[in-house]
């Protein structure tokens, strides 16, 4: 059944590995139909381009294509994460027809690391709704995925890109730069929409199932246990007092089978939380959990600097004290979540200005 203000088709990473994407899908999801609106997370079936097909029988034959992150789960994990997945309505669509797009009074690009610019323009088109007619089109909260500068090609594509939008939103301070730098343009910086949710509207879809029933603390490490990790876990553990359990998106043996459901919970329910994670600080923050925030291992030049995100939003919830290293850092601090509530609702107040604008227009 299609409510009575119509369709919305959201474009965003799909996959069934990775807790914050699969959360603010859902919480996207959320904010159009408490909205009014039908929203189906869209997935667009097209075969790879022969230059791309290509690249990727290359790495395959020199043993460099790295394998799905799916294949390296258990089956109780895929379960959990299918189980979660089953709470958003998901199309996949053969072609981009024009009777297919008159389906949608609009398409929504968002949020997550959508707008990541890569070396070749593949798949750009869909991740910037380029399909879409420009009254459609809404960039809500997408993220670049880098802190790292966009070379002149990059930034000539994307102000090709963002010509069609009538407003732009961001998720983080770089992602309005890349937009200033590349069209002149200015982006409103607003929160992930997973903030938007209340603690009570997360309840809803929290499973506890695999919380145990004694203290621990929380590790979710996408980065790995860097030795910097490790003396953080030594003061939240009290010096090994405390059981830690570990939790990353690449399953590896000792983690729970946990899905994003059951993920809510063990944030809701740990005693601390030590993270490299953007959702995995989101989650303690609207919680209010006791948080230590470290700097992701191995981040080096072949990989996505990818700091910033956290940055902003420690900027926008006056958490700095909880980022490991940090001029403001400090353990005894943990806990403190002073003015974060009322930061909160203004970050709601003003993501769901920006959507209502958009959806007005």
């Amino acid at each position: 059944m299609v409510n009575a203000k119509g369709k919305v088709g959201i474009v965003t990473i799909q996959g069934r590995f990775n807790y914050g994407n699969r959360l603010q899908n859902y919480a996207v999801d959320w904010i159009y139909r408490q909205s009014g609106y039908t929203a189906e997370s869209l997935l667009l079936d097209r075969p790879f381009s022969i230059m791309q097909a290509a690249k990727n029988t290359t790495k395959k034959l020199l043993g460099k294509m790295p394998p799905a992150p799916e294949s390296m789960m258990s089956a109780n994990r895929l379960a959990a994460f299918d189980k979660f997945n089953s709470c958003i309505a998901l199309r996949t669509l053969k072609s981009l027809s024009e009777e297919v797009i008159d389906e949608y009074c609009f398409f929504s690009a968002g949020s997550d690391q959508i707008w990541r610019m890569g070396r070749s323009a593949y798949d750009e088109d869909w991740r910037f709704l380029q399909f879409s007619r420009p009254e459609q089109r809404i960039a809500l909260a997408p993220s670049f995925g880098t802190d790292a500068p966009l070379s002149s090609a990059q930034l000539r594509r994307l102000a090709k890109y963002i010509d069609g939008y009538s407003r732009i939103s961001v998720r983080e301070e770089t992602g309005a730069r890349f937009i200033k730098e590349a069209s002149g343009r200015d982006a409103s910086i607003i929160c992930d929409p997973t903030l938007v949710l209340s603690v009570q509207d997360w309840h809803s879809v929290a499973d506890e199932r695999i919380i145990p029933n004694y203290d621990y603390v929380f590790a979710y490490l996408l980065g790995g246990v860097s030795e910097e990790t490790e003396k953080v876990l030594d003061v939240a553990s009290r010096q090994g007092e405390l059981p830690v359990i570990y939790l990353s998106d690449r399953e590896k043996e000792g983690e729970p089978a946990a899905g994003p459901a059951e993920f809510i919970s063990l944030i809701e329910n740990a005693s601390w939380i030590v993270t490299d994670s953007f959702h995995g600080s989101v989650f303690s923050a609207i919680f209010q959990r006791p948080l230590t925030i470290v700097r992701r291992g191995g981040n080096s030049a072949k990989r996505p600097q990818m700091f910033g995100r956290l940055e902003t939003l420690a900027d926008k919830l006056g958490i700095e004290h909880k980022i490991y290293g940090s001029q403001d850092f400090d353990f005894s601090r943990s806990a403190d979540y002073e003015g974060v509530s009322e930061a909160i609702e203004r970050e709601r107040s003003k993501f769901m200005e920006y959507l209502e604008a958009c959806l007005s227009a």
